[in-house]
């Protein structure tokens, strides 16, 4: 997990959230770290305030509370008597979605894409920012190792696979087809042979 917010540090920083290096494993540890990309400098220099998140994606919240936390912040969720009276940051997932695209024979280009709205919003009712952020990570990955990547608990890190291609769909099954008639056809043809033969 801490290896994950390291690369978001360094995608952010850098501007860019496709890694060419390094790959997250998983498109739930894909979204943690753009939702780190997105929202870790909006609080500023608080050392505590109120974090009101979006019921979906529960574990956006959880990563992102992590990340603040090892920042030596204090965080309150919205429900607890404890938050009191203080700065309040809210977010909301406008997209979240997972992409395969064929970059080569067996091999899947993975894009992760996670847009999230936002808003700091000052203990006196001062909105101190309202804004949208949208990041992206991707990769390549072998098209047998998509299952693994994917959390089907939820939805959002489950993509849909291309269709393959013309060879894969048509001329393979023909080939196939032909070449199992064809050995039926000379299996019967030669015990035939061989009964009238004998």
């Amino acid at each position: 997990m801490l290896r994950s917010f390291c690369i978001a540090a360094v995608l952010a920083s850098a501007g860019v959230t496709e890694s060419r290096g390094q790959e997250l494993s998983t498109n739930l540890e894909a979204y943690q770290v753009l939702a780190v990309g997105c929202l870790a400098e909006v609080p500023g220099s608080r050392s505590a305030f109120r974090l009101e998140a979006a019921p979906a994606m529960p574990y956006l919240r959880q990563a992102l509370v992590q990340h603040w936390k090892q920042q030596g912040r204090a965080v309150f969720l919205a429900d607890t008597a404890a938050a009191g009276d203080m700065d309040r940051l809210t977010y909301g997932v406008d997209l979240a979605r997972v992409r395969y695209e064929k970059a080569r024979r067996r091999i899947l280009r993975r894009t992760v894409e996670l847009e999230l709205s936002y808003a700091l919003v000052a203990r006196s009712g001062e909105v101190l920012a309202d804004d949208r952020c949208r990041r992206d990570y991707s990769d390549t990955l072998e098209r047998s190792a998509v299952s693994g990547r994917e959390t089907p608990a939820f939805s959002e890190t489950v993509g849909t696979l291309p269709r393959g291609g013309f060879t894969r769909r048509y001329l393979e099954p023909a080939v196939l087809a032909a070449a199992s008639a064809l050995t039926v056809f000379l299996f019967f043809r030669l015990r035939s042979e061989s009964t009238s033969g004998g």
